[in-house]
């Protein structure tokens, strides 16, 4: 009851949000792959495979009227130009707001369905209490309900995972071969969700084959084999569902399509990219952003919890460590050795997986807090400040950081706190202020959006007079080189926490700022000054 209750509360919020914010970075890329793979058969059109969150994503957008504009030959488009293209489409007709929208509707009902996988999951490992706090707490998030009501694909793969992990746990309860093709159906849409899906499928034929093997080898090597048959029938199944063509070029592990967007992250997710977190500035990777921003990006006790409340399966009974330590510890450690490596820090949702899991086994502690007269209070303190905190961050939930770490365009960056969210939010600012602007966002969608708008990013500083607009990512990570004099002066307001407004009286000087954003004016100054 109370996880539907929070659900229905998340529900709300997330449709408001989902309304009043503007699109984010890839979200045109996602809508416009999935129209043309559903409309058109084409595959190839989007760099980043797999396909299956697009396609679902955009099931309520065909009801919105969408307008695809022709391109020639749709084998031959280029995601880069035509995204940019079907923004401008929108823009033109009026309907980039009812189609973003329409966008976000089914990845925000898969977020807060994961809260009640995570219920299932807890209840059959720890009990129902257990369950109970760990889909709370999951959609008592900030962070959480900032990505879940955008349509991006790492709550998709969230949720993939949770329901791979369930499904793993049912055969670990009662092994058989039913059981077992249903696990290589939902590492089928884990594979299909996202490329790291991979990684789940090969411990679901693994650990199938090793657990059945002391009782029968033969058995083990059928429900293995059942499991990985599964998957990859599935995966040809549904990319020939799209387009039978993939037929016509058998690459027998994987569909073509499918192994050049594999070629494309790797060669894309290699290259190292700028990274920020608390005015430090680097390029490349860092282990220490993720633990950083996980402490920047979480609800403090719910921090707390996720630190202590794995220790509960200290108290556990043999068994149910072992199933929680296959379908929790296991895929969770793999997941996070595979995002460590890359050398792109560029937001905490690539662990979005691994913090729903981590929350299942962190609930493993209330049968212990159940023993103690404090330990329902405890539970309840946890989940009522969780709530208290995601209802005041509405509706910048994405922006959010919790205290010290604020203002937040300070402490994180890119999908951390501004992934271009907040463009209606400058559009209404901008009026007849004729502003230099510099916005990160979608392409098609610049700062020539924005009425009255100058190129900041063309001109120099000795240029600047007036309004200046310039989103949070570019400020520390995106275009900090070019932007790096603006640091050094306070802004006089924040938009949506994510777009820092100046005003210069007279042309600002062009020596580099310090790493991080300086804070805002103090109240009364009404211009911009250098305060560092």
């Amino acid at each position: 009851m109370a996880v539907a209750l929070a659900a229905a509360v998340v529900l709300g919020l997330g449709l408001h949000e989902a309304w009043v914010d503007s699109p984010t970075f890839d979200e045109p890329v996602y809508v416009s792959a999935g129209l043309v793979a559903v409309l058109h058969h084409d595959l190839t059109y989007n760099d980043e495979h797999p396909l299956l969150p697009k396609v679902v994503a955009v099931v309520p957008v065909l009801f919105t009227h969408p307008v695809i504009p022709s391109n020639g030959r749709w084998d031959g488009n280029d995601e880069r130009t035509y995204s940019a293209a079907f923004v401008e489409a929108q823009l033109r007709a009026g309907t980039l707001r009812s189609v973003t929208m329409a966008s976000r509707v089914l990845p925000l009902l898969e977020a807060i369905g994961l809260a009640f996988l995570l219920y299932a999951l807890g209840r059959d490992l720890f009990g129902r209490a257990a369950g109970a706090l760990a889909g709370l707490l999951w959609l008592l998030a900030p962070f959480v309900l900032g990505l879940g009501h955008l349509d991006s694909m790492d709550v998709s793969f969230a949720l993939a995972v949770g329901a791979w992990s369930w499904a793993m746990l049912r055969w670990t309860q009662r092994p058989g071969t039913t059981r077992a093709l249903v696990v290589g159906a939902l590492s089928a849409v884990a594979v299909l969700t996202d490329v790291t899906g991979l990684l789940l499928a090969g411990i679901a034929v693994v650990a199938v084959v090793a657990q059945a093997w002391r009782r029968s080898p033969r058995a083990a090597l059928a429900q293995g084999g059942g499991v990985a048959l599964v998957v990859w029938a599935s995966v040809w199944v549904f990319y020939a569902a799209f387009d039978p063509g993939v037929l016509l070029h058998p690459t027998v592990v994987l569909p073509l399509p499918y192994l050049e967007g594999m070629r494309y992250l790797f060669d894309n997710d290699t290259i190292p990219g700028p990274g920020y977190l608390l005015g430090v500035s680097w390029t490349g990777g860092r282990w220490w952003y993720w633990p950083g921003s996980l402490l920047v990006k979480t609800v403090p006790t719910t921090l707390l919890l996720l630190l202590v409340g794995p220790w509960g399966l200290v108290g556990a009974d043999r068994a149910t460590r072992r199933r929680a330590g296959l379908v929790l510890g296991l895929p969770a450690l793999v997941l996070v050795a595979f995002t460590v490596g890359l050398p792109r820090d560029i937001g905490l949702r690539y662990l979005l997986p691994v913090i729903a899991l981590w929350l299942v086994a962190a609930s493993s502690i209330v049968p212990v807090l159940r023993r103690h007269p404090a330990g329902i209070a405890v539970m309840a303190v946890v989940v009522v400040v969780a709530g208290a905190v995601t209802v005041a961050a509405s509706p910048d939930s994405l922006a959010w950081t919790t205290p010290p770490f604020t203002p937040a365009y300070g402490a994180v960056t890119n999908s951390d706190v501004d992934w271009g969210q907040s463009l209606y939010q400058l559009q209404g600012w901008s009026g007849d202020k004729d502003p230099w602007v510099a916005y990160f966002g979608p392409r098609g969608l610049t700062a020539s959006a924005v009425p009255g708008a100058r190129q900041l990013l063309a001109a120099h500083p000795s240029q600047v007079t007036g309004w200046v607009a310039a989103s949070a990512t570019d400020l520390t990570s995106a275009e900090r080189d070019r932007l790096s004099w603006l640091r050094a002066y306070c802004p006089v307001r924040v938009l949506g926490g994510t777009i820092l407004v100046y005003r210069f009286r007279t042309p600002p000087s062009s020596s580099p700022g310090p790493s991080r954003p300086v804070g805002l004016c103090r109240p009364g100054t009404g211009f911009s000054i250098r305060t560092a």
